[in-house]
């Protein structure tokens, strides 16, 4: 069983974990990333540095990449974060917020939407954690709460044209029994790339099993007219995995 990856960062975790289980791992990464120098948003981090009232975290490695920064610049920003009404958008962002003594009040169900019931009535100062791109549903939804909104990018997604035609090329050869996708935009980016994306739809409908970390990135999925083979709802990669194996076993019990 042939299982390719489309993610970029760890892919030597998934592939060992792959190979344990019995399957043969492919990488194909389709996105790629690279971190904003400090300097691009060093006045927004000394902003955060002067305290927030609210700090919205989206992704743990951005949470991380954030303090790393500030390091950079001198600037502890565990004492305004720790001053904060603390809101995470998924799983990962709690976790890695609760590893740094940070524990998040509220924790949404990794999609933006899930987050705007949450949000404190301002006015204040709210930090916005950015993964990668704009969040005008956020922004606009603290602006209309009262908040100044600081928004906050530490890193920022790039598509890898090459790996997407590689890897779309080998889905349409049969190559590949299941894609695995970690995140919404590796879809978006797999889509708007590919030369062909109807036959692209057709093969993770058909001979392709799609597997989705967490459910946005199944909803991207779905919005491309793709319907998962299976979703990890844990948004762990090993947890992704092990439950495939069980879907298949189940399939064809």
């Amino acid at each position: 069983m042939r299982i390719a990856y489309a993610g970029l960062r760890r892919k030597e975790e998934f592939k060992a974990l792959a190979e344990k289980l019995g399957f043969t791992p492919l990488l194909f990464p389709v996105q790629a990333t690279e971190k904003v120098p400090v300097p691009e948003y060093r006045d927004h981090l000394r902003a955060l540095a002067q305290g927030v009232d609210l700090f919205v975290a989206t992704t743990g490695v951005g949470v991380k990449d954030l303090l790393e920064a500030g390091k950079a610049l001198g600037l502890d920003l565990r004492k305004p974060l720790e001053g904060a009404f603390r809101l995470a958008r998924g799983a990962k962002a709690a976790r890695t917020l609760r590893e740094l003594g940070l524990p998040p009040h509220a924790v949404g169900d990794g999609t933006s939407k899930s987050l705007l019931p949450l949000l404190p009535q301002g006015p204040g100062k709210a930090a916005l954690q950015l993964y990668g791109k704009p969040l005008p549903l956020l922004e606009n939804a603290l602006a209309e709460r009262s908040y100044r909104v600081l928004p906050l990018m530490p890193y920022r997604h790039l598509p890898d044209l090459e790996g997407i035609l590689r890897l779309e090329a080998a889905l349409l050869r049969g190559e590949v029994d299941a894609l695995a996708f970690v995140a919404a935009i590796q879809v978006e980016f797999l889509f708007e790339g590919a030369k062909d994306p109807k036959a692209l739809r057709e093969a993770l409908n058909t001979r392709v099993k799609a597997l989705a970390v967490g459910r946005v990135t199944a909803d991207a999925l779905r919005e491309w007219g793709v319907e998962p083979f299976y979703v990890d709802e844990t948004e762990r990669l090993g947890s992704l995995l092990q439950g495939y194996k069980r879907a298949l076993q189940k399939e064809v019990a």
